[in-house]
């Protein structure tokens, strides 16, 4: 995916209520990481509950 990986998630993100503030990726090719820092397009607060769904929907289609 590489470079096209910052518009998908900022896409998914945006599906779901939020936006993409900052993407990192890091980890080995093994396992790798990513760190994403996001806010909500309401102006909630983004809390564990959020992060959580979001992570679940974006490993669901990043192991496609």
């Amino acid at each position: 995916m590489g470079e096209a990986l910052e518009p998908f998630i900022s896409s998914e993100l945006e599906q779901l209520g939020f936006e993409l503030v900052e993407l990192r990726r890091g980890g080995s090719r093994a396992r790798p990481v990513l760190e994403i820092r996001m806010d909500s397009l309401d102006g909630h607060d983004v809390n564990i509950d959020d992060c959580a769904k979001v992570s679940r929907v974006l490993e669901e289609r990043l192991e496609k």
